[in-house]
């Protein structure tokens, strides 16, 4: 089960983007941390495509959380990789991923793509689609159940931590996030023995962005991948 969090516009941020990753099915073999071309992000060994990354490129940061209903026979992980290494913005990675799963040749899933100006959110479950494009909107938080399409499973737990994570929405900082990174009393946030992985990005004003990343539980802390 995966939790995202986008904003950008922020009163201290321009750009913040967090992911945390549970365990997917039993065929998961690992994961780690590592750059491809001009795209950093959380790696799945098994799937050979990134969970969530960032573009140095185009400054855009890009996550995909899993829908359990519809099984694709493509790697949405090498989808998502490819669409942050030639988009040249939120938009244009958008525009990419929406063409590809189009063709139904993907697990259904939700797609969150984020840079300084635009925050959008892709479902697709088989052929359907549906773009939320919302440049209003400074604040998004995904889990693991559909908005829009009335197709996928809807858990319990995703939407509880979905209402949890909304909370988050009157004041986005890289403390307030890492913190609530961190929550073990339900729904909790950081799971042990689940969680994978956590990977985030937080960018100031003509500043680098900071990329953070956990190859295990959040509570343990947080290493700096450097730009």
């Amino acid at each position: 089960m995966c939790s995202i969090i986008a904003a950008n516009g922020q009163k201290e941020l321009d750009l913040a983007f967090f992911e945390n990753r549970d365990r997917p099915k039993e065929t998961f073999i690992g994961n780690d941390i590592r750059k491809i071309g001009e795209v950093i992000g959380i790696y799945d060994l098994r799937a050979r495509g990134m969970a969530c990354g960032y573009s140095i490129k185009s400054g855009t940061a890009g996550g995909v959380a899993n829908i359990l209903g519809y099984t694709g026979n493509k790697s949405r992980g090498v989808l998502l990789l490819k669409a942050l290494q030639e988009g040249k913005s939120a938009d244009d990675v958008a525009n990419i991923i929406k063409t590809e799963v189009a063709l139904g040749e993907y697990g259904s899933a939700t797609y969150v793509l984020c840079d300084e100006e635009s925050i959008i959110n892709i479902e697709s479950f088989g052929r359907m689609t549906h773009v939320s494009e919302n440049r209003r909107r400074k604040f998004v938080v995904t889990t693991n159940h559909f908005h829009n399409l009335r197709s996928g499973k809807k858990p319990e737990n995703s939407v509880l931590r979905e209402k949890y994570l909304e909370r988050l929405g009157s004041k986005i900082t890289e403390e307030s996030v890492l913190k609530l990174a961190t929550r073990h009393r339900d729904p909790a946030i950081c799971r042990h023995g689940r969680t994978l992985a956590s990977f985030a990005v937080f960018k100031e004003q003509g500043e680098k962005p900071r990329i953070l990343y956990s190859l295990e539980e959040p509570c343990k802390g947080y290493k700096e991948f450097s730009v």
